[in-house]
């Protein structure tokens, strides 16, 4: 199974079959057979026949729905949810039960720091001249996670996730030092994106999150219900639980396009204080993400089975 992704104006995809038809201008460019897709990724406007959106229903095959102006998804097309609504009870029972959700939290901010020590180390390696910031910061890691592992008594959530933001303002403080200056990283800031890697950080988290709604729907959970983030309303908080471990993973992709030079600041544009990558610079970015994501995915949906287990046995405990 494999992704497609279309980046292309004047763009329409139509049912042929068991195919989908590409049209350019009205021209058929060629078919791809619905077998041998498992999601679709489409940027900016392009034409979608009703029968499609049927077809990749009935055949399981997501479609995610981008701004061409920003990395947010408009639409998304998931997988079909899994039948077991017990799942969904016990989901439901756990999220109104404050321990079980802090002993979830504790798990999910260590599994996180553990990420974000691993991708310091490993930078440390290639970036010894960057030592000073990222020692700093990974001692820094290393006392949180001993606290966090020392406390005896159980963390309320505030606690856990004042934990969690002292680890990222720690951890972001030495991801800034690994980026050359004329990128103009200076920390995370999304809304815009301002620079470059933030650019780069949007979009990949906003894939990341779109592969964590499909394991959520795969394993029969309720996306909007979360145990670290709390219910909001529009906002998948157990997708957003989900990945939350998984954000170093790709803060180190984001590096290592800039490192290896296959980003660069030609692939992108400012425009009203928005940075904007164009599509030689999207054509690189999904390449890459494509050819990584494999791992990740299985990771997410084993979070999601392991979580429907843990659900299901609080439903039927």
């Amino acid at each position: 199974m494999s992704s497609l992704y279309l980046d292309r104006k004047n763009l329409a995809l139509k049912l042929d079959g068991q195919t989908l038809a590409l049209y350019e201008n009205d021209n058929k460019q060629g078919t791809i057979p619905l077998h041998l897709l498992e999601r679709i990724v489409v940027q900016g406007n392009i034409q979608l026949e009703g029968r499609v959106l049927g077809a990749l229903s009935e055949r399981n095959i997501g479609l995610l729905m981008l701004s061409r102006r920003s990395t947010e998804a408009t639409a998304m097309l998931t997988a079909n949810a899994h039948g077991d609504a017990k799942r969904r009870l016990g989901q439901y029972q756990t999220s109104l039960d404050e321990t079980a959700r802090c002993t979830l939290s504790r798990w999910l901010v260590i599994i996180k720091i553990r990420g974000q020590q691993r991708m310091l180390q490993q930078a440390l390696q290639q970036r010894p001249d960057c030592r000073y910031p990222l020692t700093t910061a990974l001692q820094t890691l290393t006392g949180i996670q001993d606290s966090l592992r020392a406390e005896d008594k159980q963390l309320s959530l505030a606690s856990l996730r004042g934990y969690e933001g002292n680890a990222a303002a720690a951890y972001f403080s030495a991801l800034t030092h690994l980026f050359a200056p004329a990128l103009n990283f200076t920390g995370r800031n999304k809304r815009p994106p301002p620079d470059p890697v933030n650019a780069c950080l949007s979009l990949g988290y906003t894939l990341l999150h779109y592969d964590a709604v499909r394991a959520c729907h795969k394993t029969g959970l309720d996306t909007m219900l979360g145990f670290y983030h709390d219910v909001s309303f529009g906002r998948e908080s157990l997708a957003c639980d989900l990945m939350e471990p998984l954000r170093p993973i790709m803060d180190d992709w984001v590096w290592q396009l800039f490192r290896k030079r296959e980003l660069r600041a030609e692939h992108f544009s400012i425009d009203q204080g928005r940075c904007l990558m164009n599509k030689a610079g999207r054509k690189c970015f999904y390449a890459f993400y494509e050819s990584n994501a494999a791992p990740v995915r299985r990771l997410l949906r084993r979070y999601g089975y392991a979580l429907a287990k843990r659900y299901l046995a609080a439903y039927t405990g």
